[in-house]
């Protein structure tokens, strides 16, 4: 398998998409630092009047993972599609390579590719980002306990995308499929996190009507949306296992649920590898 992996780091690194994803993802991070810093220059006066971590790169260090996530389809989706449209995996296993070595290569190759794009935009913002900006409140370790868990959650979703491209023989068809599956999880992920985060009651207020003058007070209200007993289990059981929510929650710059989620996200590596190596092994290539 040694070989396999060599083939295809070779591969990638050559790869046209491979050092686009890696543009993408530094001149991510530059934008997002300098309209920071041109934001907080033009605005200085409102800022003085704010913590300091308002101007910093505090709250944008790892924001932009949101915005790498729909790029990391397009690179998984276009590295293994390209093997079954350049006939490289039927040549694989001409000559002798075992199914799952093929696959055991796919997802280390584009695992380490992923994770290369995503620590390239952080070494940015920790670097350009400080110097322009600063970094106030984020510690060293805050950072690096983020930046593992960022690392756990995309091998996770990467190792949910080789399950997928592998299954699809067209390079279009398995970016493409891998896409909608990202995106179908980002709409869930926000949708569900509103909801728990809905509040169960809503806060009275006051307001003068315009015809008479008078003060109108409106009491405390309950939600009516707001989640509870089973259906609160049941949407937040279903917010924990999606990849993409571990993402979201570390983009925040938060870890309170970070053990729990690199524990799902293992779960996912495992079960999602081992279904994809079955499928894979009965898949017809002819």
């Amino acid at each position: 398998m040694n070989k396999l992996i060599s083939a295809n780091f070779s591969r990638l690194f050559r790869s046209g998409i491979f050092k686009l994803y890696m543009l993408f993802s530094g001149g991510l991070s530059l934008f997002i630092i300098i309209m920071r810093y041109i934001d907080v220059k033009n605005n200085l006066k409102y800022y003085k009047e704010l913590p300091a971590e308002y101007s910093s790169m505090d709250d944008l260090m790892f924001v932009g993972m949101l915005y790498l996530l729909f790029a990391v389809p397009v690179l998984v989706g276009n590295f293994v599609g390209t093997e079954y449209s350049d006939g490289t995996i039927r040549n694989k296993l001409i000559i002798g390579h075992k199914r799952s070595d093929i696959y055991f290569a796919n997802l280390i190759v584009c695992s380490a590719g992923v994770l290369i794009g995503v620590i390239l935009h952080i070494l940015i913002n920790c670097t350009v980002g400080k110097a322009l900006c600063g970094i106030e409140v984020l510690t060293l370790k805050k950072i690096t306990e983020i930046t593992l868990f960022m690392l756990i959650a995309f091998i996770s979703i990467t190792a949910f995308m080789i399950m997928l491209t592998m299954f699809v023989n067209s390079k279009a068809g398995a970016s493409v499929a891998v896409l909608i599956l990202i995106m179908i999880m980002f709409v869930a992920t926000i949708t569900i996190e509103s909801r728990l985060h809905a509040p169960e009651y809503y806060d009275s207020f006051s307001y003068v009507d315009e015809e008479t003058g008078e003060i109108v007070e409106i009491p405390e209200e309950k939600n009516p949306n707001y989640l509870t007993g089973t259906k609160r289990k049941v949407y937040q059981a279903i917010y924990d296992v999606i990849p993409v929510s571990h993402i979201y929650e570390s983009a925040m710059a938060s870890t309170k649920n970070a053990g729990k989620f690199a524990g799902y996200d293992g779960i996912i590596l495992v079960v999602t590898t081992a279904l994809g190596i079955i499928l894979f092994r009965k898949k017809d290539l002819k």
